[in-house]
C-alpha cells in the first residue's frame, strides 16, 4: 500500500516536471520579443545586435531573428531605410549564413543608393535651373540698366523694382487745366473780296486722360472768345467751344488717339460790312491726335479734326482744324505742376468761292496733377 503511494506521488511529479518546461520556454521567447520591441522603439542596431548575440546559444535563436527580420520589413513599410538597414546588419553580424538577412539588406542599400542618386539628380536640376535662371536675370537686368526706358522704384519692403516710363503712372487719372491769358487769332478770308482782321481774346481748356493696361480715355475740352479787335478788321466778336472724347489702344500706341465729338463755331457781327466770314459753325468732329508725348517734364499735343457740318451748309464745301500745343512746366511739387501751354491752330473754311482761314497763337497758364 505504501509502495503505491509513492509510486502515485512520484508519477505525479513527474508530470508536473513536464508541463512547466513549455511554459518556461514560453516566457523566454515573450521576454526576448519584448527586448527587441524595446530595442526597435529606441532605434538602436547596437541593442539589437546585443541581444541577439545573447542569444545565440539559444535553441530559439532562428526564432528571435526571424522576429527581429520580420520587424526590419516594417521599418521598409515605413520608408525607414536608414534604420532598416543597420537592423539587418546586426542580424548578419550575429549570423553571416543568414541568407535572408543577406538578401534584405542588398535590397535595402539598393533602394538608399537609387534614393540618394535621385536626390542629387533633383539637386542638380534644381542648381542648374537656379543658375540659368539667374544669367538670365543677369541679362535682363543688364539690357533694363542699359536701357533709358525703365527706372527704379523702391518698394516698401526695400527691393528695388524696374517700371517702364512709357506705363509708368502713379495715377490712372492724368488731368491738366489751361488759362489762356493771351489769344491771338489772324482771319483772313478771299471772297467775296480780300478781308483779314486780327483779335485778342482768352481761353479756358481741360484735357483729360485716363489710363488702363489696355486702353487710355481721354477729354479734350477748350473754349474761347475773342472781343478785341487789334489794328484792322470789323468790330467783330468771334468764339469757338469742342468737347471732343479720344481713345487709345496700348497694343496699338497709347499716343496714337481716335478722337470723335462736337464743335460750335460762332461770329457775332452788327452786320453792316459784308467780311464772308462763316456766322455759325455747329458740327460733329472726328480726327486723329497724338498726346500723352514727353520730352523729360514737357508734353506735346497734336491733332486733326474733320469737321462733318459742312454737308449742312451750301456755301462750305470742307472744313478742318489742325493744331499743337507744347506744355513747359515752371513749378513741380508732390501733387500739382504748374506751367505754360504754347499752342498754334488752323481752322479753315473751304466755301464755294473762296476761303474762310482763321489761324490762333496762344500763350496759357496751366495746371495739372503730376502721376509719375
Amino acid at each position: 500500500m505504501r509502495n503505491n503511494s509513492i509510486k502515485g506521488l512520484s508519477l505525479v511529479l513527474i508530470l508536473l516536471a513536464f508541463g512547466f518546461i513549455p511554459l518556461s520556454a514560453q516566457d523566454s521567447l515573450d521576454a526576448v520579443y519584448s527586448q527587441l520591441n524595446l530595442a526597435f522603439a529606441e532605434r538602436s542596431s547596437d541593442k539589437v545586435s546585443d541581444i541577439l548575440k545573447k542569444q545565440t546559444g539559444s535553441p530559439d535563436y532562428s526564432l528571435y531573428e526571424s522576429y527581429a527580420l520580420k520587424k526590419t520589413r516594417q521599418l521598409i513599410i515605413d520608408d525607414d531605410l536608414e534604420f532598416a538597414r543597420q537592423a539587418s546588419l546586426a542580424v548578419i553580424d550575429n549570423n553571416l549564413e543568414n541568407f535572408d538577412a543577406v538578401d534584405l539588406y542588398s535590397y535595402i542599400d539598393r533602394a538608399i543608393l537609387n534614393e540618394q542618386a535621385a536626390r542629387q539628380a533633383e539637386e542638380n536640376r534644381a542648381r542648374l535651373e537656379a543658375e540659368r535662371i539667374a544669367a538670365m536675370n543677369a541679362r535682363t537686368k543688364e539690357k533694363i540698366e542699359k536701357s533709358n526706358t525703365y527706372s527704379t522704384v523702391s518698394t516698401a519692403s526695400g527691393s528695388s523694382v524696374y517700371i517702364n516710363e512709357s506705363h509708368r503712372q502713379f495715377s490712372s487719372l492724368t488731368w491738366n487745366f489751361q488759362f489762356g491769358i493771351a489769344d491771338v487769332l489772324l482771319q483772313k478770308v478771299t471772297d467775296p473780296a480780300s478781308y483779314s482782321s486780327i483779335k485778342y481774346g482768352l481761353l479756358l481748356g481741360l484735357d483729360l486722360l485716363y489710363h488702363t493696361d489696355q486702353y487710355t480715355m481721354g477729354f479734350d475740352v477748350q473754349g474761347d472768345y475773342h472781343m478785341l479787335t487789334m489794328g484792322q478788321g470789323e468790330e467783330e466778336v468771334m468764339y469757338s467751344i469742342r468737347a471732343i472724347p479720344m481713345i487709345s489702344f496700348n497694343s496699338i500706341s497709347n499716343k496714337l488717339f481716335l478722337r470723335a465729338g462736337f464743335a460750335y463755331y460762332g461770329l457775332g457781327s452788327d452786320g453792316k460790312v459784308e467780311t464772308g466770314s462763316v456766322e455759325s459753325f455747329p458740327t460733329p468732329v472726328i480726327g486723329i491726335g497724338l498726346d500723352n508725348i514727353r520730352f523729360g517734364e514737357t508734353g506735346l499735343q497734336l491733332h486733326y479734326d474733320y469737321c462733318l457740318g459742312h454737308f449742312s451748309m451750301e456755301d462750305v464745301k470742307a472744313s478742318m482744324e489742325f493744331g499743337g500745343a507744347l506744355t513747359v512746366p515752371l513749378a513741380i511739387n508732390e501733387r500739382t505742376k504748374i506751367g505754360v501751354k504754347l499752342g498754334v491752330s488752323d481752322l479753315l473754311f473751304m466755301k464755294q468761292n473762296g476761303i474762310d482761314n482763321r489761324a490762333k497763337a496762344i500763350f496759357a497758364i496751366g495746371v495739372g496733377n503730376v502721376n509719375k
